[in-house]
């Protein structure tokens, strides 16, 4: 029997997993899925995807564990962007007409003097490697072709990541008597162009935790008084008032424009 795995919402650490938690928004974990790996014994994993990215180092860890298992069956319902993306080349990979991928260049944050900006941009461009790495052994496309196609930043229908190597099909197309496929819901260049610039609109929308919250958080639960055993199971037990002024915190950020997407 199939075992369905989700990959939804924000990739992050398995430790930051409990700040999601509380703020209620929807998140993947390494252990996540790993959980689900240990569960399947030996059957189908049909992972379901549909999260605008995070933590490129969490991202690599599910790839590898997810090829390492061989029996993959992905599907992108809504979007694969970023280190989503990384995840989508896991395995054979269908993708709904209606879905977008995107691929970019890594993104950091740091500071100090010229020799930490110059460390920073070669950390950086070896991280892009690493990422394009995934989408030519998926797609059999030069290193070159892949690490253009991160400096574009490019928004990719289902057609186009087909067209590319990056899925094995679209959903809902049935082949032709020739062998050719047709779409029920064909997309013209016109309407693909659309779709892509109301897809960046969408993705600058998508809510995401800054650093600067997740930070507070962590001062939060660090300075929160011991809890007893049983509310230390208990994720939203585990701090006491500082989490209310952290969540107060996260709303005045929101009015200032300050939660932002990686």
């Amino acid at each position: 029997m199939p075992v369905e795995i989700e990959v939804r919402g924000t990739i992050v650490p398995d430790g930051d997993k409990w700040i999601y938690d509380y703020f209620e928004q929807p998140c993947t974990t390494a252990a996540d899925i790993r959980n689900k790996i240990r569960s399947a014994n030996g059957d189908v994993l049909e992972v379901s995807v549909n999260s605008p990215g995070g933590d490129i180092f969490v991202a690599s860890e599910i790839y590898t564990a997810l090829k390492n298992y061989n029996n993959v069956k992905i599907k992108v319902t809504g979007l694969a962007a970023s280190a989503a993306s990384v995840i989508a080349m896991a395995g054979y990979c269908e993708m709904s007409p209606t879905a977008q991928m995107m691929v970019h260049n890594v993104w950091t944050c740091q500071s100090g003097d010229y020799r930490d900006m110059d460390s920073a941009s070669e950390s950086l461009k070896k991280a892009n490697r690493s990422i394009a790495n995934a989408y030519c052994v998926k797609s059999g496309m030069a290193l070159d072709a892949a690490l253009k196609m991160m400096d574009d930043t490019t928004w990719m229908t289902a057609q186009d990541a087909k067209a590319l190597g990056l899925v094995d099909k679209v959903l809902f197309e049935e082949a032709d008597v020739d062998g050719s496929f047709q779409s029920h819901l064909y997309l013209n260049a016109e309407v693909n162009s659309v779709l892509k610039e109301n897809a960046k609109a969408m993705y600058a929308a998508i809510p995401r935790l800054s650093p600067s919250v997740i930070a507070k958080m962590r001062e939060s639960r660090e300075n929160a008084p011991e809890k007893n055993e049983k509310s230390e199971n208990e994720p939203k037990a585990l701090v006491d008032q500082n989490l209310e002024s952290a969540k107060a915190y996260l709303n005045y950020l929101k009015l200032k424009g300050d939660v932002k997407n990686d």
